[in-house]
């Protein structure tokens, strides 16, 4: 027997699985914060997807001890558990965008190279990448959006390293999880608040902390960094192959060396915390108020919503996101990459997915069906804090918010 402990979840045995966590490949999670830059807002959130993934096998070996699962489901599942998040790349979401491929379709080729240690645990690396690619449905007592083990141990964990307070009663939670008859995971009615209680701090958790607007701006200077450096790589497909398998440490050193200018300028702003402020805020129309404007130099703008879904569709494209960006710059006399976008998701991952509830009859019903006011509730927090940014070194906003006309006739083109 061997155990190891971690915050949140205390001691866990993990005797089983050694082949697998000893592997260099898991190892490499040790290396990969689980919220990239955003130790550069919230200082605590130093923890790793290594520790995540403990946690997670932690909650999935509760579900299953409740669930009375067999054995050798109890043993999938575990499995599945620490390696589901296997094929994240450096800093995680806030580096994927600007690469060709996502974590999932690593996340499968890793299971191949772990095959030996996988099978040494007495799995299958063949039900692990169907659980991986979500066509077992096993997989949903850990990949489910509101009830499964990933999310609940990341809610807790998150908001623990964050500094964040009234975490909802993930322990009751799970004890009233169960399984449809068609197979869905569904919340028992009586505790229906607490569902509630879960998917609010879900948004909350999202809005003030992974997507807080500070975290925003970082995420997009190290995107630019990486974006400007790839542009000048002979064969950019083979440099993505190898960033997939760097740690945070060793992104951060490949951009402070890197050919181009503009990524070493980003990369050493980062590192020195040096980051840009907001000089324009667009936000949605009758929530420009929410906007902190006191004794700063920053304009605030409304849209309709309408035009705020168009805008963010575009401008999921991270090229077209750095030619609108030069093109703003251009308007306003400053160099490229010293003018950036950091814009919120709009209503992608801000809102939490429907949650089943189970009556203990043939009534099972959808929570947002039946509590519209629960859901209404979820979207006006989510436009209270949703918002565009142009953001800019410290030393121009003032020059830019005195006269955002240029900014704004560039946008409304």
């Amino acid at each position: 027997m061997k155990s190891i402990c971690i915050p949140c979840s205390g001691p866990i045995e993990i005797g089983d699985y050694l082949p697998v966590i000893d592997h260099p490949l898991f190892q490499r999670l040790r290396h990969c914060r689980q919220l990239g830059l955003n130790d550069l807002i919230f200082p605590g959130a130093q923890h790793t997807r290594f520790e995540h993934a403990l946690g997670v096998l932690a909650r999935t070996r509760r579900c299953a001890r409740i669930q009375q699962l067999d054995r050798d489901s109890q043993r999938t599942l575990e499995l599945f558990a620490l390696l589901h998040d296997l094929g994240h790349g450096p800093c995680s979401h806030q580096v994927e965008p600007v690469l060709s491929q996502n974590h999932h379709q690593r996340g499968l080729r890793c299971l191949e190279k772990m095959a030996k240690a996988i099978t040494a645990c007495g799995g299958e690396v063949a039900t692990l990448q169907e659980m991986l690619a979500d066509k077992n449905p096993l997989a949903a007592w850990i990949s489910d959006r509101n009830l499964g083990t990933d999310k609940l141990d990341y809610l807790q964990r998150d908001a623990f390293h964050i500094g964040f307070t009234g975490v909802p009663d993930i322990e009751t939670i799970q004890y009233q999880t169960m399984k449809t008859a068609s197979g869905a995971l569904a919340l028992n009615e009586k505790f229906i608040e607490e569902g509630k209680r879960l998917q609010k701090f879900y948004s909350y958790l999202h809005q003030h902390g992974y997507l807080n607007k500070t975290a925003l701006a970082a995420q997009r200077l190290m995107q630019r960094a990486l974006q400007e450096e790839l542009l000048l790589a002979p064969d950019p497909a083979a440099i993505e192959e190898e960033i997939w398998e760097w740690t945070d440490a060793q992104l951060f050193a490949w951009l402070a060396k890197a050919k181009s200018k503009l990524a070493r300028q980003l990369t050493a702003r980062l590192a020195g915390r040096h980051l840009y402020q907001t000089c324009l805020c667009i936000k949605p129309e009758g929530y420009a108020y929410v906007e902190n404007t006191v004794g700063k130099s920053i304009v605030v703008k409304e849209w309709s919503r309408a035009r705020l879904s168009h805008f963010s569709g575009a401008m999921r494209s991270l090229a077209r996101t750095r030619e609108l960006e030069d093109r703003l710059a251009a308007a306003v006399r400053l160099q490229p990459g010293e003018l950036v976008l950091a814009a919120m998701p709009y209503f992608t991952k801000l809102l939490p997915k429907d949650l089943r509830i189970a009556n203990g009859g043939q009534n099972d019903y959808w929570l947002f069906e039946k509590d519209r006011d629960h859901k209404a509730s979820l979207e006006s927090d989510y436009l209270r804090t949703f918002a565009v940014r142009i953001v800019v070194p410290p030393e121009y906003r003032e020059r830019i918010a005195d006269r955002p006309e240029p900014l704004l006739e560039v946008l409304e083109s």
